[in-house]
């Protein structure tokens, strides 16, 4: 092992052994006679790499600074960009070492006595042109000129590509048609672009700073011309946004009919595994035989239309209204029964008959539900998270109450360090 000390950081070679739940590859060396990891980003198991080094931070943070040799689990990552934005920190593995690590850091976040379950596996249809949704940078410079781009990893600034290789093509082009709305406002701001009527693209837009005049004559034009279906523009001052056209975003649901939205909101990006991962979701509920079930954080009804199905009685749990008022429109057009309650999830308190609780809770997760559910007598339960570090926190809270019946990783996300998670769980016998 050789090394270069410049300035207090240290250039040693080294082998990366494993990937962290954030993403960065992870090598093992001897820092001032300590045995310390090192985070790498954009590194791949196998990789034999010299790395420079800032051993200030703990744990250490490394980048590649020549790769000896790759492991054999690198390729070629299909977009250049890749390394400079922050969408796709995967795509320098191949999807088979994206899915054993993402079974790694599933089995490894369960509580100790669960970690002999099995992982099912459920990969995409498709690892590229698949995201149904995206959210965008806008920057105008002072002269006026629209800068559209993704995060670039580790800031909050837009990274401009040519294309992006995992947008659905309908997504790209509205991606890549973005920048002339905005030519000549001042400040910056977020767009969400999902599909909305007719599979067409809609914009949300919510803006900081002074949009032309001529940015929204722009955009009801597109409207007119059938280039986009619609967009609403949120102003940082504004209680209202400005609806243009019907920005109303929609999907295909899991039982294959057309699910509203609420705009700007959040909705799976990969409608193919999230159609795979709602059926897995009410076959577990079909099996629980659940009389009495409460769905929390539960959105625009994307699970919630198929549970209607295999319960007896269902109530949804949601803190956004607009979210709300698409899920009962959802449930209306299948004729389907359930109470949508506008509340709190973390909050809500479920009746003592209710024998199936589900929730799929933002990343941050839901410790306490968990911790209600553990004091419950809540008979089944099934958490869906994106997120095996909070999963993981939230199970352990109901560790000593509930076994685990199943677990599975779904790829909603491919090429990226994230996976979608079901736990499906029975309470233990006193």
């Amino acid at each position: 092992m050789s090394r270069d000390r410049v300035r207090g950081r240290t250039e040693i070679d080294a082998t990366i052994t494993s990937l962290a739940p954030g993403g960065d590859g992870v090598a093992l060396v001897d820092l001032g006679g300590e045995r310390r990891a090192v985070f790498v980003p954009h590194s791949a198991p196998g990789d034999r790499a010299r790395l420079a080094i800032d051993a200030s931070r703990r744990p250490a943070r490394g980048r590649v600074r020549e790769l000896t040799s790759a492991g054999p689990g690198r390729v070629a990552p299909a977009c250049p960009w890749s390394t400079r934005c922050g969408g796709c920190d995967w795509m320098h593995l191949s999807l088979e070492t994206q899915s054993r690590a993402h079974v790694d850091h599933v089995r490894g976040a369960l509580p100790a006595t669960w970690r002999d379950t099995p992982v099912a596996t459920h990969p995409a249809p498709a690892a590229l042109g698949y995201r149904c949704r995206t959210r965008v940078h806008v920057r105008c410079d002072p002269r006026g000129r629209a800068v559209v781009g993704m995060h670039e990893a580790s800031t909050h600034e837009p990274v401009e590509v040519e294309s992006c290789a995992v947008l659905d093509p309908a997504i790209e082009g509205a991606r890549r048609a973005l920048a002339p709305f905005f030519q000549g406002s001042r400040g910056r701001g977020d767009v969400q672009i999902a599909l909305g009527t007719g599979r067409l693209p809609v914009y949300d837009v919510r803006w900081r700073g002074d949009p032309t005049r001529e940015c929204f004559a722009r955009l009801e034009r597109a409207v007119l011309d059938g280039a986009i279906a619609g967009a609403q523009v949120t102003l940082a001052e504004a209680s209202r946004p400005a609806k243009i056209g019907d920005p109303t975003p929609w999907t295909v649901g899991a039982d294959g009919a057309p699910l509203r939205l609420s705009a700007g909101g959040f909705a799976q990006a990969n409608e193919r595994v999230n159609e795979a991962l709602a059926r897995h979701v009410a076959r577990l509920a079909r099996d629980s035989r659940a009389t009495s079930a409460v769905e929390l954080y539960s959105g625009a009804g994307n699970l919630g239309v198929l549970l209607a199905r295999e319960v007896g009685e269902l109530v949804c749990v949601e803190s956004d209204r607009a979210a709300c008022d698409a899920a009962r429109a959802n449930l209306a057009a299948r004729a389907l029964k359930a109470r949508v309650v506008e509340a709190d999830a973390a909050a809500y308190a479920w009746r003592p008959a209710t024998d199936l609780v589900v929730l799929d809770p933002p990343r941050t997760g839901a410790r306490e539900v968990a911790r209600r559910l553990a004091a419950s007598r809540v008979k089944s339960a099934v958490y869906v998270s994106c997120d095996a570090q909070t999963l993981g926190r939230d199970l352990a809270e109901l560790e000593a109450s509930y076994a685990p019946a199943s677990v599975a990783a779904f790829e909603m996300f491919p090429q990226t360090s994230h996976v979608e998670i079901a736990v499906a769980l029975e309470r233990r016998r006193p």
